[in-house]
């Protein structure tokens, strides 16, 4: 196949994999999503990489400032997160996930990998790591694109 033509493909199956997973995670219970995938991505940030400004969340998650204010707000209202003074800058304000938030995150990780456990249930261990890792360089080159 030309090289044009694999790129097309790929193109094709990403925004068809953005729109089949979008569909399968409300599909499980018919109910709106307990956790918006915006707020999914920055709690997960939060637990993994720790309470951080609104900047540096941006950064992380390749969102502009203003985009994450108006995230984060949505997200102290749904009591998910909280902001705290930066014990390092008496100016700064860090976001830190609630107890709630972290609650909220754990259960929708484990309803989601149960999901994708039921989705990718013929597939061997291998061809799931490979799966994996090759979406991880996905979403690495996507990044380092739009950094320039």
């Amino acid at each position: 196949m030309p090289a044009d033509d694999v790129l097309a493909r790929i193109e094709l199956e990403v925004g068809y994999l953005l729109r089949r997973a979008d569909r399968a995670s409300r599909r499980r219970d018919r109910t709106p999503p307990t956790l918006e995938r915006s707020a999914y991505l920055v709690l997960q940030s939060l637990v993994t990489d720790g309470p951080a400004n609104v900047h540096v969340l941006a950064d992380r998650l390749g969102l502009d400032a203003s985009t994450m204010t108006r995230q984060v707000g949505a997200m102290v209202a749904a009591g998910h997160v909280r902001r705290t003074p930066d014990p390092g800058d008496a100016r700064a304000v860090l976001v830190e996930p609630t107890p709630d938030g972290v609650a909220t995150l754990a259960r929708h990780r484990a309803e989601r990998g149960a999901l994708y456990a039921q989705i990718l249930d013929g597939w061997d261990d291998g061809d799931r790591a490979a799966l994996a890792a090759t979406l991880h360089r996905l979403n690495r080159a996507m990044d380092e694109h739009s950094r320039g």
